[in-house]
């Protein structure tokens, strides 16, 4: 499989679904990032292209097998024009606090982990799963300033021993790719002018790929892209269409690979033969919430799903170029989505597993595993449910 980084040229936007007719004051907006069905579709148009750039109709069901994994937000190093890091939503079993500190650059870092409730209480949670929160009561506001992406590095260390603390913000991420508004004026098709008499005015709302430097040894700004994993064999360097309004966005290899599973987490998910599994692309569940295909009994190990941390659904649909006609709405489980699991089997078996899930994607339907929907990564979890102070 070849990383390839996608790195916009104008600032994209990925349509939300709302109309956006030649009427004046239609606005165009942009969702925050890009859905793994719009990355794949560009890489299957890309892949069935003739050397003339035109897309060949016969090689639909071809390209429609093509695995890709992603996209991830990366930082693009000025010198070597290669991946600098990799950054991921935030997890959603990571709550960040005001701080206690009068600066406002820090913040108080809390696990939301299960919790055991009292058995005078009831939920409404079904097939027992429990609670997630924190075990300890904390009357702060959730901090204003917490990133939506962080770096693989601060992620990483959260995936094999999630410690609590005050930290940096800036150590962690930022908020990725800048909104930026552009607005525009109808041209009168007659006059070819601007036409302002009926006020054709109207705004696209897309999403630059740059992000302010706080660093003064860093340039001013730094570069963003998206990166997929594919082993798509005709696919080229050079430039090429993103998202809506065909803007553009240069494709090229990276001698860069998609991280990889550290061994102590691997030693560590054996042992105590429970772990989390996080969401870093959204991901389709029959069920809604609850995965089938990832519960099913797989190379010797069983699982079961304990509890997990889910914000509000996204809702997805798109274009079937293959049947020609609207894909029909679906909701997804979000990036940063967590799901606590125990695992009964082998210890190599377990093992295998790890190996097997990491950077794999767990959707139910075998082309959203393909498209990239359910990317995932593996944390530890010991297993235990801390009680619920109240």
């Amino acid at each position: 499989m070849t990383v390839w980084i996608i790195e916009p040229r104008d600032p994209l936007v990925f349509r939300d679904g709302r109309p956006f007719e030649a009427v004046p004051g239609a606005m165009a907006s942009s969702l925050p990032f890009p859905f793994p069905s719009t990355t794949s579709g560009a890489v299957r148009t890309r892949e069935g292209q003739d050397s003339q750039g035109k897309f060949q109709e016969e090689a639909i069901s071809r390209v429609k097998e093509i695995p890709i994994q992603g996209p991830l937000l990366v930082e693009i190093d000025d010198e070597t024009n290669d991946i600098s890091r990799y950054l991921v939503q935030a997890p959603s079993d990571a709550l960040l606090l005001e701080s206690g500190s009068s600066s406002n650059a820090k913040a108080d870092l809390r696990h939301l982990v299960p919790l055991e409730t009292n058995p005078e209480r009831a939920t409404d949670l079904p097939d027992g799963l429990h609670l997630v929160g924190a075990p300890m009561p904390d009357l702060r506001k959730p901090s204003e300033r917490a990133p939506r992406y962080w770096y693989w590095e601060f992620f990483e260390e959260w995936l094999i021993d999630p410690k609590e603390g005050e930290i940096v913000l800036s150590d962690v991420g930022h908020d990725g790719p800048v909104r930026e508004v552009r607005t525009h004026v109808g041209i009168n098709a007659e006059t070819k002018t601007a036409d302002v008499e009926r006020g054709a005015l109207f705004q696209t709302r897309g999403l630059e790929f740059t992000f302010p430097s706080s660093e003064p040894h860093l340039a001013h700004t730094r570069r963003l892209a998206l990166t997929v994993e594919t082993d798509a064999p005709n696919l080229r360097d050079g430039l090429g269409f993103l998202g809506g309004e065909r803007r553009l966005a240069m494709w090229r290899k990276s001698e860069k690979t998609m991280p990889r599973c550290p061994s102590s987490l691997r030693e560590n998910i054996v042992k105590d033969r429970h772990c989390r599994l996080i969401l870093l692309t959204p991901a389709y569940f029959k069920s809604g919430y609850k995965p089938e295909h990832l519960l099913q009994p797989t190379m010797g190990v069983t699982t079961r799903l304990c509890a997990i941390a889910v914000r509000r659904p996204q809702v997805v649909s798109g274009w079937d170029l293959d049947l020609r006609e609207p894909k029909p709405a679906r909701r997804l489980a979000p990036s940063g989505t967590v799901l606590f699991l125990k695992l009964e089997g082998e210890d190599q078996a377990i093992a295998t597993w790890v190996d097997a899930m990491w950077m794999s994607c767990v959707s139910d339907e075998q082309q959203d595993r393909l498209d990239g929907f359910g990317l995932a990564a593996l944390g530890v979890w010991d297993g235990i449910s801390r009680r619920m102070e109240v």
